[in-house]
């Protein structure tokens, strides 16, 4: 992972809002784009590499998921384990039509799996990060989060950091949303923080930081030589 990875990752994830995508030579490209829970992804397979990238918020649909945040739930079912996530996330992730559909792409010519998103987006593929290496460990991840939620507790924290340790957050500035769901709700960061634009600051929040321009132009200016 260098600072060409983290830029490409970013440009992928800005183009995941766009309807049109453009055409990678030998790149196979499948678009799962799931009405009933507004999941919208992207995966692209070359060389061995599976490319995953999430959509962030521009439905309805995906500000009901986000503002779910009240309540947390145990992920699959072990009611032994103290891991909950925010359940709003975990319902859209798990849907049948998105969750079976990106397991099926993993195929045994798959060798390593990159995961990215920006927003809601970047929710998504810390679940899809975290689910993925559980049933397919014998590959290599990377994920790639920008302006990321918090999306579970302590426990959920400590484990996705002991299975996905390639992850890198990038957060600009004070942007609103990385400050939410809050810290004393319960909720944690994963993966390792990448912090670029304003200094951040407590009870400080901002939405402009949040668009997406405002993290090409930060990230660009933070990581470019």
């Amino acid at each position: 992972m260098d600072k060409q990875d983290v830029l490409r990752a970013l440009e992928l994830s800005a183009l995941a809002y766009e309807l049109q995508q453009p055409h990678f030579p030998r790149t196979s490209l499948r678009i799962i784009d799931d009405c009933p829970t507004g999941v919208q992804c992207y995966l692209r397979r070359q060389n061995g590499v599976l490319t995953i990238t999430f959509r962030g918020s521009n439905s309805a649909t995906d500000w009901h998921h986000n503002l779910d945040f009240w309540k947390k739930c145990i992920p699959y079912g072990n009611c032994d384990s103290k891991i909950r996530v925010h359940s709003g996330f975990l319902s859209a992730y798990k849907d049948p039509h998105v969750r079976e559909r990106i397991h099926r792409y993993v195929t045994e010519d798959i060798h390593s799996i990159r995961v990215m998103g920006h927003s809601l987006g970047a929710a998504m593929a810390v679940l899809c990060g975290v689910d993925l290496q559980y049933n397919f460990p014998h590959r290599d991840y990377e994920v790639y989060l920008f302006g990321c939620p918090r999306v579970g507790n302590k426990a959920f924290q400590t484990s996705y950091n002991r299975r996905v340790f390639k992850t890198l957050r990038v957060e600009n500035g004070n942007d609103i949303v990385t400050k939410i769901p809050l810290w004393i709700m319960g909720y944690r960061h994963v993966g390792i923080p990448i912090r670029v634009g304003a200094p951040r600051l407590p009870f400080v929040f901002s939405l402009h930081a949040h668009r997406q321009q405002s993290y090409f132009q930060k990230v660009f200016t933070t990581l470019m030589p």
